[in-house]
């Protein structure tokens, strides 16, 4: 990246809600980097589909995954970002379920820079950060140690390391929530 080129965020929302506090926080975040000069890619798992690792090994080879899929795109976005701006929910301590999709699906990269085919020489390489803000109600007495692990995973092998936690637990709740659906039992006045 020259020093005139803006920087290349990617904003990625592991959310598996379109409009629920991480979107709404990922909203406010993108116009504070643009703000800043960044020049934003956004990537939302809510609007995308995404299928789970089958542990095939068929990124050992060419280093793709095999599965065609919304991951083809993140994974271009990856490869040019300058950094990663990541907004994710906290589910019992961990990332969604959805968002541990994505993060399993990073496999090609550590077969590319880790794993026993490797090509990459890691020894010469600039790592990118990843800022991590984690949403969340506030309420799990583990914390979320978990996610932190699970992101540094992923995205080290993906040549990434978390520069920044940001603690959002907490942010939007209360009444901004009396808007989520509701799952009333059948019968009820709700």
């Amino acid at each position: 990246m020259s020093e005139d080129a803006p920087k290349r965020s990617l904003l990625i929302c592991g959310s598996p809600r379109t409009s629920g506090v991480s979107a709404r926080y990922a909203d406010l975040l993108a116009d504070d980097l643009e703000a800043k000069g960044a020049s934003v890619s956004r990537w939302d798992l809510a609007r995308k589909n995404v299928a789970g690792c089958i542990g095939c090994e068929g990124c050992r080879g060419d280093f793709s995954c095999i599965i065609e899929d919304d991951m083809q795109e993140l994974y271009a976005l990856i490869d040019m970002a300058d950094e990663i701006q990541l907004v994710c929910p906290v589910y019992f301590s961990g990332p969604t379920g959805q968002f541990k999709c994505v993060l399993d699906r990073l496999q090609p990269y550590w077969e590319r820079r880790i794993g026993p085919c490797a090509c990459h020489d890691r020894a010469s390489e600039v790592k990118r950060p990843v800022v991590l803000h984690v949403i969340g109600a506030g309420g799990d007495p583990f914390g979320y140690e978990p996610l932190l692990t699970i992101v540094k995973s992923a995205f080290g092998s993906a040549g990434f390391f978390l520069a920044d936690v940001v603690d959002r637990i907490g942010w939007g709740q209360g009444f901004e929530e009396e808007g989520k659906m509701l799952f009333p039992r059948k019968g009820s006045e709700r």
